[in-house]
This record gives structure tokens, sequence and C-alpha cells, in this order.
């Protein structure tokens, strides 16, 4: 069982996405005056405004973390896939749907699907925002 650069490459792409909007998310939340929801070390959810040096991912709301795990399972799968029939099985029949399932329920359930599918704002903004500073 060996897995090919697009098993790694493809889900990794989603992945940064999802980093990157979970990053931009509580950016947006800080610069247009709010806290920015990020959970403290306690396991509660703080809005203090310099807890820069916090995971994006562990934030509520945010969907590095379960696409991190989705992934996992989903490489869980494919190993037991290829022990169970004892030949090689296309990792992606697995990666798929475990990890753009998971970031799309949570898109759904977060009301923000609309929003990642057509140019999503929490990116776009930030990305003019550090242009016209920077």
């Amino acid at each position: 069982s060996m897995l090919g650069l697009g098993d790694i490459v493809l889900p990794g792409l989603l992945l940064s996405f999802a980093s990157r909007f979970d990053e931009a998310k509580r950016l947006m939340g800080l610069v247009s005056g709010g806290a920015g929801r990020v959970r403290n070390g306690a396991g509660g959810v703080s809005s203090n405004k310099s807890s820069w040096n916090i995971c994006c991912g562990c934030g509520q709301g945010g969907y590095f973390g379960p696409v991190v795990v989705a992934y996992a399972v989903g490489l869980a799968m494919a190993n037991a896939a290829v022990y169970l029939m004892q030949m090689g099985q296309p990792a992606l029949l697995y990666l798929v749907p475990c990890c753009l399932g998971t970031f799309v329920f949570m898109a759904h359930r977060n009301g923000e699907l609309n929003d990642i599918w057509d140019n999503p704002r929490a990116i776009v903004l930030p990305m003019h925002c550090c242009l016209v500073v920077g």
C-alpha cells in the first residue's frame, strides 16, 4: 500500500484552504473591531484581542481541525480496505468523501456554504485590507 502524490497534494489543498479561511475569518473579526472568537487554554471560548498565538483551527466554527481529523479517518479507511481486500485501492476514493464531505457539511451547518462556493468574502476582504495598508 503506497500513497501517490495526488493522495497527499489534493487533500492538502483543501486543508490549506480551510486553514486560510479560518485565519481570514479570525482576522476579519479582529480588524472590524470584533474580538475574533478563539479558544483559550481552559477549553472555553475567549474573545481576547491579544490572543494572536492561538491556532486558527481551534476556535469555534473552524474548519482546519475537523478536516485534518477527516483526512486521518480517510487514510485509516484506505489502509483498512487494502488490508481487507488484499489489493491496492485508490486512496482518494476514501479521502475525498471524508475531507470534502466534512468541509461541506460544516459549511452548510454554519450557513457559509454559499459564501465559500462563490468567492469567500472572508478571504477577499482581508486581501484588500492588506493591499491598502501594505
